[in-house]
């Protein structure tokens, strides 16, 4: 495996945190990203045992929102880098409203990031998630990043179409502090429904070749999940993406 990929545990959205342990263990993944619901489950505590016993590396901490803060101190506590969440949903005012009220709101724990010494940010989304974010491009979420004083998640799911991709990249690397890897097939309008690494539409090489040559040095975090992925087998869908990313990155000399 290579050392710069992690396996999200949204990959196996349906197990609990020590099946994901036990099919990691099983595929020989070492470097992982949690989800904070699955945490939560487990016991905040006990999830930092788990992890630390099974040798694994904790790449990132995807996050609800009402504990960012609990997720910043276990990243801290196991060594991620990295705890991102969604923006919050879209509401009745304008968007330049709920930007600087979510700015206010997230002041505190941006200023805990900055003390635990763990990178804070914020993952854009499909359009149909406006339950959860009013965030849907690359652009949108640096700019409200910005404003934050935060990071931004890449998550190819909701990048790769972005217009001028190189140049953004390019731009704004100092605000990328995660890439997330998938696949999606052209006609899906359903979500959430990825595919497979190499299974779908996304350039995935050519957007990981920008990245690189930009010179992105962060983790490349795999993040499957949809019916696809339950019809086919976590083991499996994990196990090829794996295979794919990892060539991918063997080919670019990463």
């Amino acid at each position: 495996m290579h050392p710069r990929i992690s396996v999200n545990s949204l990959s196996s959205l349906f197990q609990t945190l020590p099946d994901d342990i036990a099919i990691w263990r099983e595929l020989g993944v070492d470097n992982v990203g949690l989800i904070s619901p699955k945490v939560e489950a487990v016991g905040w505590d006990a999830t930092r045992d788990l992890v630390m016993d099974a040798g694994l590396r904790v790449s990132n901490v995807s996050t609800e929102n009402h504990v960012i803060t609990e997720s910043l101190r276990l990243a801290a506590a196991t060594g991620a880098g990295v705890v991102y969440a969604c923006s919050g949903r879209a509401g009745p005012v304008t968007w330049e409203e709920t930007a600087e009220n979510f700015c206010k709101g997230i002041a505190p724990q941006a200023e805990l990031a900055n003390e635990l010494g763990v990178a804070l940010a914020v993952e854009p989304t499909n359009p149909l998630r406006t339950d959860v974010s009013f965030v849907f491009c690359l652009r949108d979420a640096i700019a409200l990043a910005r404003a934050a004083g935060i990071s931004v998640v890449l998550d190819l799911y909701s990048s790769w179409y972005e217009r001028d991709f190189a140049k953004l990249v390019r731009t704004h690397l100092d605000r990328i502090a995660l890439v997330q890897v998938c696949d999606y097939l052209l006609g899906t309008f359903d979500t959430p429904n990825r595919a497979v690494v190499g299974d779908g539409d996304i350039p995935v090489e050519r957007h990981l070749r920008t990245l690189l040559d930009a010179g992105y040095e962060g983790q490349f975090d795999i993040e499957i999940l949809g019916p696809r992925i339950e019809e086919e087998g976590y083991a499996s869908a994990i196990r090829r993406s794996l295979e794919r990313t990892n060539e991918i990155l063997d080919r670019l000399g990463a």
